[in-house]
């Protein structure tokens, strides 16, 4: 019996990778931290340590870009998505 209906490698492989690039921004894998060899809690730590500001960051970006958008400085454009 095959377990995998509807598995995306490709999705699986990304998670794996950015699981990766979170453990190693959280510095775990240095011998002395209190967390090394350990998964838990990374979502949340690289939220609130690297991802949250940069979407901090964005948010002010954003509120700038509606603002001349409505002053009429700014021209709407399509939007794009990367769906590789």
């Amino acid at each position: 019996m095959n377990n995998l209906t509807g598995w995306d490698i490709k999705e699986q492989q990304r998670r794996v990778e950015f699981m990766e690039h979170m453990y190693a921004c959280s510095g775990r894998q240095e011998p002395g931290h209190p967390l090394r060899s350990r998964y838990t809690g990374l979502w949340q730590d690289f939220c609130l340590k690297e991802a949250g500001y940069a979407m901090r960051e964005r948010w002010f970006e954003m509120k700038e870009a509606v603002r001349l958008y409505e002053e009429g400085q700014l021209q709407a454009a399509p939007l794009t998505f990367n769906n590789d």
